[in-house]
């Protein structure tokens, strides 16, 4: 039986694999990286929903990610010195997964990883970049760097935001890129408030812009700061500002760097999610600010959606018609993705003066306005 191809050993690319095979079709996992598959240092995506915790359950590996994860309970929300309200969220009791986890991303990509080297019809290829790709009306081929082609069925791109596949099927990645900068701390830290979330608007040690605090397990905690463009990370580690900003939020108390990294949100939709016999998943497809987790969450999604199908249609149970069906399901909740992420974003870094009178007189109101 001819494989799929799977360009990205990634999340979302282990994922179809994995799903592909609770079907009996076999895939080919091609992995740019050197060296095994495997996650990554850093936290990145850290909160899986309930829905997506149940694909993992269908691969295996729900059961020890929700061991290891852990789940918040209470949400504080500041502005400036005000503390304007608290969320408590009831105890989920003994629901089987619960609403979410947090977890880093790195974890989730080793458990994946470990369930996929256990599948024997999947065939995971690291250090084999994909160069270009070539299909016909009953095949897919792909060119690798070590110099071989390589034919499948079909071709799921989930090679991320600078997707070589989605370059190769000349697709359009219309959307923006933000100027403004964060920086991700993840520290390991005992800190008095567990199981908490903690976001400030406007601090005054961080003024003008947000700070995120979020739980991992193992007594990590993310910081996110919204910081000015031309940020340099390695001077405010050098000067000790970098410390400073951390005491804010630790205090006195002992803590360890685990992982720092800047970035910048995206904001862009690819203009169809398929072109004949091949289909973009994850951030190949879509990109979002992370507020709301609806990144890896959604890209899960896309996994579950095109693998149940591409196995109907292999094994003759449905026409390949189909296949169309999953540009336009998951090009629409795309389309609500970015709609929820643009407007929470042009909330949390306005871009305009309306936008931006419009977030301090909110701000402001919601001091006092307890309606």
């Amino acid at each position: 039986m001819e494989p799929v191809l799977i360009v990205g050993g990634g999340p979302v690319g282990l994922t179809t694999a994995l799903l592909l095979a609770r079907w009996d079709i076999p895939s080919i996992v091609f992995e740019a990286g050197s060296g095994e598959v495997q996650g990554t240092a850093g936290s990145r995506a850290i909160c899986f929903q309930r829905d997506v915790l149940d694909v993992f359950d269908r691969v295996g590996c729900a059961e020890a990610m929700i061991a290891e994860g852990v789940t918040w309970t209470t949400n504080r929300t500041y502005y400036r010195e005000h503390e304007l309200f608290t969320v408590t969220f009831p105890h989920p009791g003994k629901s089987a997964p619960p609403p979410w986890i947090n977890i880093s991303q790195s974890s989730v990509e080793d458990y994946l990883a470990q369930a996929a080297a256990k599948q024997p019809l999947i065939d995971v290829r690291a250090g084999q970049a994909v160069t270009g790709l070539r299909q016909t009306e009953s095949y897919v081929e792909v060119a690798t760097a070590p110099g071989s082609t390589v034919r499948g069925s079909h071709l799921v791109g989930a090679d991320g935001g600078r997707s070589t596949v989605r370059e190769a099927l000349g697709i359009e990645f219309p959307g923006r890129s933000y100027d403004d900068l964060f920086l991700i701390c993840d520290i390991r830290a005992d800190l008095p408030f567990p199981r908490e979330r903690r976001f400030f608007f406007d601090p005054v040690w961080n003024p003008g812009r947000q700070v995120l605090v979020h739980q991992q397990p193992d007594s990590v905690w993310r910081i996110d700061w919204q910081v000015p463009p031309g940020f340099d990370p390695v001077a405010e580690r050098e000067s000790g500002a970098l410390d400073a900003r951390i005491r804010k939020i630790v205090g006195d108390r002992p803590y360890e760097i685990v992982w720092q990294s800047v970035y910048r949100f995206h904001e862009r939709v690819a203009e169809r999610f398929a072109a004949g016999r091949a289909f973009l998943a994850g951030d190949a497809a879509h990109l979002y600010a992370p507020f709301g987790a609806r990144g890896l969450n959604s890209g899960t999604q896309d996994a579950e959606n095109i693998a149940w199908k591409l196995a109907f249609v292999r094994h003759g149970w449905a026409p390949a018609a189909l296949l169309d069906s999953y540009d336009v399901e998951r090009r629409a909740a795309a389309a609500e993705n970015l709609k929820v992420t643009s407007a929470t974003m042009e909330f949390l870094v306005p871009q305009t003066a309306e936008q931006r009178a419009f977030r301090q007189a909110t701000l402001d109101r919601a001091v006092t306005d307890q309606a």
